[in-house]
């Protein structure tokens, strides 16, 4: 699988997503979301390990309506859904590997086995800490994990990661983890190393 991308011509505000098991089931599920409230599809699609993940944007009340209908809907094949009602661009730009970025003295990773719940925890890490997303990788090949990374001075790394741990659910958490002083030699390799802006 290559680099997951939003196809947005312009940011969405709002963010709204269903996370299934079933691919069948998703289909079905992102159909009804569209038919019960005026809300934009921005992308419907299977991925490994066999999951599916719909995402939508709109105002709240339709997204709230159409999220409603969609975990009815999806059953026994409900694994998770969000709601962002004031999404920060950095985290599109992120997932888009289109963040223009200067690495800072430290990188810090949290990843998790629901790739909401990465998206929640990047857009909750931006409000609120002064870091930046170097990349957002979801449905990759990655064996159904997702993960972000951040970069900025230590203090903040380990402020964004205990800010991001808080909005996954403790059963998704696969590995919070920090490289202080990170290597030059290792930049190259990191996922959004395109787009980096060298100072």
């Amino acid at each position: 699988m290559g680099v997951f991308r939003l196809d947005t011509k312009t940011i969405p505000n709002t963010l709204g997503a269903i996370e299934m098991t079933s691919v069948a089931q998703g289909y079905v599920v992102a159909d009804l979301m569209l038919k019960k409230a005026p809300i934009t599809l921005l992308d419907a699609r299977p991925y490994c390990p066999g999951k599916f993940m719909v995402l939508v944007t709109g105002d709240v009340s339709s997204i709230e309506e159409s999220l409603k209908i969609g975990k009815l809907s999806a059953g026994t094949s409900f694994f998770a859904e969000l709601f962002v009602p004031q999404l920060i661009p950095s985290v599109i730009f992120a997932i888009n590997r289109e963040s223009k970025i200067t690495i800072g003295e430290s990188i810090g990773i949290l990843e998790s086995f629901s790739a909401l719940s990465i998206i929640d925890a990047a857009n909750e890490v931006c409000k609120s800490v002064d870091v930046e997303v170097e990349s957002l990788s979801l449905l990759e090949g990655l064996g159904g994990k997702a993960f972000v990374i951040f970069t900025g001075i230590l203090a903040n790394i380990q402020s964004a990661l205990e800010i991001g741990i808080k909005k996954i659910p403790e059963d998704m958490i696969v590995s919070s983890q920090i490289v202080s002083q990170v290597s030059q030699e290792l930049l190259p390799f990191l996922p959004g190393s395109n787009r980096h802006v060298h100072g």
